[in-house]
């Protein structure tokens, strides 16, 4: 049987060991997701504050060419660090292939490693260290890119408070071995160090091997060389014990005690020597004085001056940040030496060349200038398009206008299709659909363990280790960061708008927003309880047998509840994360407390009346409880084996109803009312008549949590995407993600997402654009296409089993079902000035045209019959576009017959039109939702259109799938431009605009 972590990672093989532990190739059941995980056997005896913020270091990085680290667990007396698996090889193996890459490689390679180094020493409080950059910490994908892997939290971990850390000769930086070459000319003895060290390798495998574990994983044994055995002599160990310290490049090098502290130049020495080898195939020597620099017939004299400063022995020569080294990189072409002495010969031949060639000189020049530039939009445009994937729209718009050339020189390159998509994606200008949409995404200090909205829904709690923040939603802006008792289940809770109830680090505390400072301090507490009035809180410290009850005007305790022995679950651990396993809950006065308990038990304590307390479980096997008061109900789920959801009547003192299943239930029971989640449904309770309301449904995926709020629902799938569902319980919209939601919240116009391991919280805003609709009809009317008359007077929606026409205010003029649906084979809405039909076309060449006035049948033809294959033909301006169902859809240029493009093949195409000097392409995509792009004369896409459904005449039209037809005109770059800088002077909100009204009334 296959063994398992945490109940989520089933370890698959071994493949790799060494001193600091054993490195398996994974998977995360849920997911079906490859993970690697190392295991720590040493001793976890760091405080926890410090192990947290560790563990919240690395799960918070999130960068293109670093690993991401899921989780870090401990299991059995064994501490796992879970991160990617990178598919790939690393550079060591090149090199063991006598491989020699060549220059622009490796300068390609270096300048994503020092991004990549930039972004870990510039975390926050202190930067992150690498420690051990070499060949085989360094994967190659196999798209070309590369990730530096193996940086680690275990600082944590060690024997009597410090860390074991090796380094690797040839590549290991002067205060690697405590050398100080600024004090003395011989090195110093070994002293003590600081940085982040020893972490999980997360790679693709070597088929033929375990990838000798010890040389690939461990960073207390160095790399083997040319020749070189693997012995005690080649392996250094030096002591690490404290928290990093001062990353800037401005520390000195040495340290305390004599020592020598490693700092971000350590970094850049052994990114340097490992250029150094990659380039010239031979591993630098150990001693700094003694490294040769690269000659002319290994590299450029530019490279050779970029690494030997690099690997300058005294740290303050070289280059004191990643950003510098990279700057150095990308400026070369300007520095370089043949390049300066090209130029001079250009200059000096310009004496005696004729002023044509001084022209093509020109143009030469100019055409790499651009050429630069170009590279540059496309990285941002790239940049911009992650960006906003993650939700960060200010970040995203950004970008995309960095992206944009600002002036006229000729020196400056066109503008890219790829930046202006990028710009125009990121406004969200041809979004026509309501629902929510991204705005914005908040950065914590760590990754969260709870949060909580506002009664008024304008304000937000966050938890993370050790601290609550209080956030303004409409502008994200932080109004007070408060700190807690050390442990994942400590609460922060509103009261009302300008006051929380927090876990304090010295007791329970209510803190006043406006005033900036606590009104009062209670006891030690970790879990919390605000009753519905916000009159009372209740509290409890982390497994104790009683709570305290307080007024929260004056933070007098007013009572005491006894649990009569019982405890709430609490692990055994408790500096994670909060699991959320026991209801906790006061109800609307303040009266009654519901508490569930380690043993299965589950009461409703009466905090008035001890006689009137209820037991519901004296004891159970169910682990996982949920519930709530809605005025006189208690809801709760009880999951298990079985699942059990009850309702109470805590007047009557009476069950009012409940369920059972074998799937497990989520639960959300509030003042605003019940819902309750079982599989892939979520219903709302009418607690008048005792019924259950749908309000979403999911198909075939799971739902793992939720939120409402009575007007719209959020739903987080078991694929790891999020839903939003409107009041009538159907689909808004639908976006996929790479963690699943754990925390969801709706406030009002804000909806806000998180996930225990990321650092970054998705805040979206709900968006209207009535102004910009153009003609109503019933929501309920299913259709595949709709289109606008020539007349604009009415609109048709249509598919193969017939057509309604309705008029642009929404009533129903014409219903039509066609005959033998099953046997039709192509639709077309045709339009020619005023007029406007829909031909119909069936397989055995019928062809009957309708009008899309009254529906009337214009006309009908008996032809030849259609081919089979959906071979189509378009026919736009100069060119040719051909599109089978199976293949990709090709321009050509009508004339020569010369192919021009390739167009989207995500889609299948269904009709291309000549729009001014644009031409918009439409598709289905594999779920049957149509879509559009935007596209330049050379069929470079410049905008996504969600939802598109007709062009007509200079309008586009947008069907919202929820009874709406809406209408924008295109905007220009400069347009595009003016509102990605308004957003940007703005903040908050993102002002995406509608197109504007009534374009075609």
């Amino acid at each position: 049987m296959a063994q398992m972590v945490a109940g989520i990672y089933e370890i698959q093989e071994k493949i790799g060991a060494g001193g600091g532990g054993i490195v398996y190739l994974g998977r995360h059941v849920r997911l079906e997701k490859q993970v690697v995980l190392k295991a720590d056997k040493r001793t976890l005896k760091t405080g926890a504050d410090t192990l947290r913020r560790e563990v919240d270091m690395l799960k918070g990085l999130s960068h293109t060419y670093i690993p991401q680290v899921y989780d870090f667990v401990q299991e059995n007396g064994t501490v796992y660090t879970v991160m990617d698996y990178i598919d790939g090889e690393s550079l060591d193996k090149l090199l063991g292939r006598k491989q020699v890459p060549s220059q622009s490689q490796i300068i390609k390679w270096a300048c994503q490693l020092l991004e990549a180094l930039s972004y870990l020493h510039g975390r926050p409080p202190h930067g992150i260290l690498h420690g051990d950059i070499k060949p085989a910490n360094i994967m190659l994908r196999p798209e070309g890119d590369v990730c530096l892997i193996d940086f680690n939290i275990a600082l944590a971990l060690g024997e009597d408070g410090a860390v074991k850390v090796g380094f690797s000769r040839g590549y290991a930086s002067p205060e690697h071995y405590g050398a100080d070459y600024i004090n003395s000319n011989a090195p110093a003895a070994v002293g003590r160090m600081s940085g982040t060290v020893d972490s999980a390798r997360a790679g693709g495998r070597d088929s033929g091997s375990e990838r000798n574990s010890a040389q690939d994983w461990d960073r207390t044994e160095t790399d083997r060389g040319e020749g070189t055995e693997r012995s005690r002599e080649d392996t250094d160990r030096t002591l690490l014990d404290g928290a990093l310290k001062g990353s800037d490049g401005g520390q000195s090098a040495t340290g305390a005690k004599g020592g020598i502290m490693l700092d971000v130049r350590s970094d850049i020495y052994s990114l340097g020597a490992t250029l150094y080898h990659l380039l010239s195939g031979r591993r630098p020597a150990q001693d700094a004085r003694e490294v040769e620099p690269l000659g002319p017939e290994t590299c450029s004299p530019e490279v050779s001056d970029i690494i030997r400063k690099a690997m300058c022995p005294d740290p303050a020569m070289r280059y004191q940040t990643a950003e510098e080294m990279r700057k150095a990189f990308r400026e070369m072409p300007r520095r370089d030496k043949a390049a300066c002495l090209h130029r001079r010969r250009i200059i000096a031949s310009a004496v005696v060349l004729s002023t044509a060639f001084l022209a093509g000189g020109a143009m030469a020049f100019v055409g790499l200038k651009q050429m630069e530039q170009r590279q540059a939009a496309l990285t941002l445009a790239e940049y911009s398009a992650n960006s906003l994937a993650q939700g960060n729209v200010s970040v995203a718009v950004d970008q995309a206008l960095q992206a944009i050339p600002k002036g006229k020189s000729i020196l400056e390159a066109p503008v890219t299709a790829q930046a202006q998509k990028a710009l125009t994606d990121a406004l969200g200008v041809y979004d026509l659909v309501d629902g929510f949409k991204s705005a914005d995404t908040i950065e914590l200090p760590g990754a969260p363990f709870d949060m909580a909205v506002s009664p008024e829904e304008t304000r937000l709690a966050v938890v993370y280790g050790y601290e609550a923040a209080i956030y303004d939603l409409a502008s994200r802006k932080r109004l007070a960061a408060l700190p807690v008792r050390e442990s994942a289940l400590s609460d922060c809770l509103f009261s009302d708008e300008e006051h929380v109830v927090y876990a304090g680090r010295d007791g329970v505390a209510l803190y006043d927003l406006s005033a900036g400072a606590d009104v009062w301090t209670g006891e030690a507490a970790t879990t919390l309880a605000v009753s519905g009035d916000g009159k009372v809180v209740a509290a409890v410290d982390r497994d104790a047998d009683m709570a305290f009850l307080y007024s929260v005007e004056d933070g007098a305790r007013i009572g005491e509840c006894s649990f009569h022995g019982e405890h709430m679950s609490v692990a055994s651990n408790d500096i994670f994360a909060d699991p959320k396993r026991d209801i906790f809950a006061l109800n609307g006065d303040g009266s009654l407390l519901a508490v569930s308990f380690s043993s299965g038990g589950l009461m409703i304590f009466d905090l008035r009346d001890s006689d009137g307390d209820m037991i519901l479980y004296d004891e159970s096997d169910y682990v996982q409880f949920q519930g709530g008061f809605c005025g006189k109900y208690f809801a709760f789920a009880a999951n298990g084996a079985t699942a059990q959801f009850g309702l109470v009547d805590t007047e009557e003192k009476a069950f009012a109803g409940g369920l059972e299943s074998r799937d497990g239930f989520l639960l959300k029971a509030g003042e605003d009312g019940i819902w309750l989640g079982s599989s892939n449904v979520l219903t709302g309770l009418n607690l008048d008549t005792m019924e259950e309301v749908e309000t979403a449904y999911t198909g075939s995926l799971g739902m793992t949590n939720f939120a409402a709020d009575g007007q719209h629902a959020l739903i987080a799938t078991e694929d790891n995407g999020f839903s939003f569902y409107n009041n009538a319980a159907s689909l808004m919209s639908s976006e996929s993600g790479n963690q699943n939601a754990d925390f969801l919240a709706l406030a009002g116009p804000y909806a806000v997402i998180g996930n225990r391991t990321e650092t970054a919280l998705r805040v979206m805003a709900l968006e209207g654009h009535e102004d910009a609709e153009l003609a109503r009809y019933d929501a309920r009317d299913v259709h595949d296409e709709a289109r606008v008359s020539g007349d604009g007077k009415t609109a048709m929606l249509f598919d193969y089993q017939g057509f309604r026409i309705y008029d642009m205010s929404g009533q129903l003029l014409e219903k039509e079902k066609l005959p033998d649906a099953d046997k039709i084979y192509d639709q077309q809405f045709r339009r020619e000035g005023d007029d406007s039909w829909l031909e119909v076309i069936w397989y055995d060449g019928i062809r009957r045209c309708y009008s899309a006035l009254d529906g009337a049948l214009l006309s009908e033809t008996a032809g030849e019959a259609p081919a089979k294959d959906l071979y189509e033909e378009f026919f736009v301006g100069d060119y040719r576009i051909a599109s089978g169902l199976h293949d990709k859809p090709v321009v050509y240029d009508a004339g020569s017959g010369r192919e021009v493009a390739v167009l989207e093949t995500d889609g299948y195409l269904t009709y291309v039109t000549e729009m001014g000097d644009y031409f918009i392409t439409e598709y289905i995509d594999a779920e049957g939702k149509r879509y559009g792009l935007l596209m330049n004369g050379r069929f470079e896409a410049l905008a996504y259109l969600p939802g598109l459904c007709d062009v007509a005449g200079d309008i586009l039209v947008f069907d919202d799938g929820a009874g709406s037809l809406r209408q924008s005109r295109l905007y220009s770059l400069e347009e595009l431009v003016a509102l990605g800088e308004g957003l940007i002077r703005k903040g908050g909100d993102s002002i995406r605009e509608s197109g504007s009204g009534a374009l075609m009334k």
